[in-house]
């Protein structure tokens, strides 16, 4: 019976999150609560130059992941980028469905000044806010 006790305080344990797996899904949006509804993000280590990048879905939500697909944002600080690429020959006005462009100096580490630092502990969604006059 012990035994038995043993293997489902590990197993619960497992389950709950007590492993050192963190998400990495957030949201992209604008400093007005608008939402970013297209492009890709990508985060760059600053200590190690490792990049995890996602794409941004309609509703603002994107998951990272690294060079090999795993969904993964090591602990650690980062420079982020947003790109967004409006393709809009031949398309009405009426049919964009990419929302709000994203300002062209967040596409590029050098001028996007957008940083962030995931914590060890972190259990919440990534946030990143653009200002949408930049």
């Amino acid at each position: 019976m012990i035994h038995f006790r043993l293997a489902l305080l590990l197993l619960v344990a497992t389950l709950s999150g007590c492993s050192s797996q963190q998400p990495a899904t957030g949201i992209v949006e604008y400093t007005d609560g608008d939402p970013v509804q297209s492009g890709s993000i990508e985060f760059r280590s600053l200590k190690t130059g490792d990049r995890y990048a996602g794409k941004i879905a309609s509703d603002r939500a994107f998951t990272l992941r690294d060079q090999d697909g795993n969904e993964s944002l090591p602990p650690g600080d980062y420079e982020i980028v947003v790109v967004q690429i409006v393709m809009t020959e031949d398309v009405a006005a009426a049919d964009h469905q990419h929302g709000r462009t994203v300002p062209r100096r967040y596409a590029d580490y050098y001028t996007s000044d957008l940083r962030y630092s995931n914590q060890a502990n972190r259990t919440t969604l990534i946030r990143v806010e653009l200002d949408p006059t930049h």
